[in-house]
């Protein structure tokens, strides 16, 4: 068991599913995981955006990386273990690099680029690797699967890229209590900056006006209201309106002033309020009724609208 920030990280054969992120080994071709099972710590296996991106969070003994071409992948180092040391690391051609590791080094890589690399303590690192079709949705244009290529950079700071890649983890390592819907938009979010800062060739800067029009807003607003207890997706939502989830994510937030997933939140503890107000029913099945997958998210969630918890609000309303 480690212990950091607060909270205590569960290690060993155990503690998590095997490792579900993989690279190539560049000389047979075949794949390999990027980790041992007894070090994963967080996975997102089982997460609803699972298909667009997988989020996996390992502590790592000392040990040596043999080559493997990675997949489009975003590596953070936490801080969770105090004492992280020295990486050396080759890239293909390329000479050795050596560095010591510092909590929030992030490393961007390409998708196929061979990576060699060596630690000499041990390591909290999370892994975010996406699939080639949310790259190409996060362009905001109409690319083909893989044709986004990415810099390789390797240990740089970017506090945009940790503030997301933290999230992401932090809401996998929950459970992903949140929802669907605020997983993708984070996930998109970071695809999205991603691709604007570390691109090979960055998609053309578009400047957007006007948001949804009047009829597909009410179609998309319509369609939230009439199930809030789905947890719907961002894919979903786009398709709905007839255009990418990047372009949805901008348009709506345009045209309401919120994020599609604030949005929804918003809707859902008025939902919840109506309920408590109006009916009998369990604080647990209010929950359950509005979206929320358990009791104790959605009075966290409920306080922090509305400044107090479901069973206070109710006795007073």
């Amino acid at each position: 068991m480690i212990e950091a920030q607060g909270q205590r990280f569960p290690i060993g054969k155990a503690a998590m599913p095997e490792c579900q992120i993989y690279g190539r080994n560049p000389t047979t071709g075949k794949p390999e995981p990027l980790g041992k099972p007894e070090w994963v710590i967080t996975s997102s296996s089982n997460s609803p955006w699972r298909d667009s991106f997988e989020v996996e969070r390992h502590f790592r003994p000392a040990f040596e990386q043999t080559e493997v071409a990675m997949p489009a992948t975003i590596c953070l180092f936490g801080d969770a273990i105090k004492e992280q040391g020295l990486m050396e690391w080759r890239l293909a051609g390329s000479p050795l690099h050596g560095k010591l590791l510092q909590s929030g080094d992030v490393s961007v890589v390409s998708e196929g680029t061979p990576v060699w690399a060596n630690h000499f303590g041990r390591t909290d690192i999370t892994f975010i690797s996406f699939n080639p079709d949310l790259l190409a949705t996060a362009t905001g244009e109409s690319m083909p699967r893989g044709d986004v290529e990415l810099k390789t950079q390797l240990l740089i700071k970017d506090e945009r890229i940790r503030a997301l890649v933290s999230l992401l983890e932090k809401e996998t390592r929950a459970g992903c209590p949140t929802g669907r819907l605020y997983g993708e938009s984070l996930g998109m979010a970071l695809a999205a900056d991603v691709i604007r800062r570390y691109a090979v060739f960055p998609p053309r800067a578009v400047e957007y006006k006007g948001g949804l029009s009047k009829y597909r807003l009410r179609r998309i607003l319509d369609y939230i209201k009439s199930n809030l207890a789905e947890g719907n997706g961002l894919q979903e939502l786009a398709e709905l309106a007839g255009i990418s989830a990047f372009h949805f994510c901008r348009s709506f937030k345009q045209s309401t002033g919120l994020s599609p997933h604030q949005y929804t939140l918003q809707l859902r503890i008025k939902e919840a309020q109506r309920l408590l107000r109006t009916t009998e029913l369990s604080i647990a099945e209010v929950a359950y009724r509005v979206g929320f997958c358990d009791q104790s998210h959605f009075t966290m969630i409920f306080r922090r609208f509305v400044g107090t918890t479901p069973l206070r609000w109710r006795a007073a309303a």
